[in-house]
């Protein structure tokens, strides 16, 4: 019986002991990366400490935008006391000029890990928080460094370079563009918590460094930039222009762009405040769902980069290209004579110059020098319809221009030779090829051209 008895405990004895390895096996071997990360989460606290976004600068270096320091202020309502939660809800909320009330209520939460109670503050406000904190011994406070985007120039350049979001990502112009090239790479703050899930000394922290985004030089001249945007912001003034007015500065030979404006704009830094005093009214009057169909209209308006998203008629500049395409062609020189009377016919249409002036006979510089209608309709009737289209899209013209900001237009808009009109030919000349792709200006915005149908 003793025998059987010690066979039967020690059988019973291997059974749990299997049992027992066979658990600890499961849980130290197959399950090790759950309850490794789970025990880092109860033993490590994770903060990340953002990267300051990269610079952009002007051609000259001057900066356009940068990052500057600022300061987040979160709470850890548990490890809060109690008795310490009405006092710190009055001095916080009046530090940060926030309501009593919503600061309460977040440090009432005993449970919480995590309360936001205001995003980027400056360093007198962080100052302030720290102060109080140390002389009441205040736990579960936190002041984490922070970057935000500044436009040291306001409303500079805002069509151009955008701006970013309250994560300092980038929304708009330059900013999204290059968002991926501009962003930083986050640190990170390992700090170390005890059994009851508190802080343990700063001895224990484990600090990774951020990494600063890369800068972005333009070749937009601030000098240049500025004459731009004065000038038309004073003739959108005296002409009342209700559209916005653009302006683009090109480096021909180059194709740089030494300024691009749109007016009126917006400020980066406040870039979701209406601008337009007027507009800002209209907004401001309704209520409801209405307000709020407004307000994203007019913001999305002001942000619009009309000299990259918006297709535009070029008008009489178009007899630039029209020049160029004759004289390559060989149907006109600059020798070549031009009458300019009271109007000139073409399928019984009867053109005139603006003003109904009558510029007489001129050569073909004096023709484009008064921008002369009925010259460059005959220059048009020389050249022929077809040979007018091979040129129109070997100066690619018909094809989006690939400026490195968002929201271009694919491609362009235009009339083809078999949906031009009729045209009187005074005389019957030969197609030349099309102009060489190497002759083509680059970064040239050229929208829909009707002016030149004849």
């Amino acid at each position: 019986m003793r025998l059987r008895t010690r066979l039967a405990a020690g059988f019973f004895v291997a059974v749990c002991f299997s049992t027992l390895v066979g658990r600890l096996w499961y849980l130290q071997i197959h399950e090790y990366d759950f309850y490794a990360q789970r025990a880092a989460g109860q033993q490590l606290r994770d903060s990340v400490v953002p990267a300051p976004r990269g610079d952009i600068l002007d051609a000259n270096g001057t900066p356009l935008a940068v990052s500057a320091s600022c300061w987040t202020i979160r709470a850890v309502p548990r490890e809060m006391a109690d008795e310490d939660v009405a006092a710190a809800s009055a001095a916080l909320a009046r530090i940060l000029e926030l309501n009593e009330a919503d600061v309460l209520e977040k440090l009432g939460q005993r449970k919480s890990n995590d309360a936001l109670l205001k995003r980027r503050v400056d360093q007198a406000t962080a100052d302030a928080v720290r102060e109080a904190c140390l002389e009441n011994d205040w736990q579960g406070i936190l002041i984490l460094q922070d970057t935000r985007r500044w436009y040291p120039e306001g409303d500079f350049a805002a069509s151009l370079l955008g701006f970013t979001n309250v994560d300092n990502q980038g929304v708009a112009g330059l900013e999204l563009e290059y968002n991926s090239l501009l962003t930083g790479q986050d640190g990170r703050v390992l700090s170390a918590k005890n059994a009851w899930g508190y802080d343990m000394p700063t001895d224990y922290d484990t600090y990774i460094q951020p990494v600063q985004g890369n800068s972005l030089q333009l070749t937009v001249d601030v000098n240049v930039q500025h004459y731009l945007e004065n000038y038309l912001s004073t003739a959108v003034k005296e002409h009342s222009v209700t559209a916005r007015g653009v302006g683009i500065v090109m480096e021909v030979d180059t194709g740089r762009i030494l300024a691009i404006a749109t007016k009126p704009d917006y400020d980066p830094n406040e870039p979701r405040v209406i601008q337009d005093e007027a507009v800002r009214a209209q907004v401001d009057a309704l209520t409801g769902e209405e307000r709020t169909q407004a307000l994203t209209l007019a913001q999305q308006t002001q942000w619009r980069n009309k000299a990259v998203s918006d297709l535009y008629e070029p008008g009489s500049v178009f007899k630039l290209i029209t020049c160029a395409a004759a004289l390559d062609a060989g149907v006109a020189t600059t020798s070549d004579s031009f009458f300019c009377g009271e109007s000139y016919g073409v399928a019984g249409i009867h053109f005139h110059c603006a003003n109904h002036k009558q510029h007489g006979v001129q050569n073909l510089a004096q023709a484009l020098q008064n921008s002369c209608n009925q010259s460059f309709i005959q220059i048009g009737q020389r050249l022929g319809k077809e040979a007018f289209c091979d040129y129109f899209a070997a100066f690619g013209l018909q094809e989006a221009t690939g400026i490195d900001l968002p929201a271009e237009p694919k491609k362009s808009e235009f009339y083809t030779a078999d949906r031009m009109g009729p045209a009187v030919i005074l005389a019957k000349r030969p197609h030349s090829p099309p102009m060489p792709r190497h002759r083509m200006a680059a970064k040239v915005r050229c929208g829909p051209e009707r002016g030149n149908e004849h």
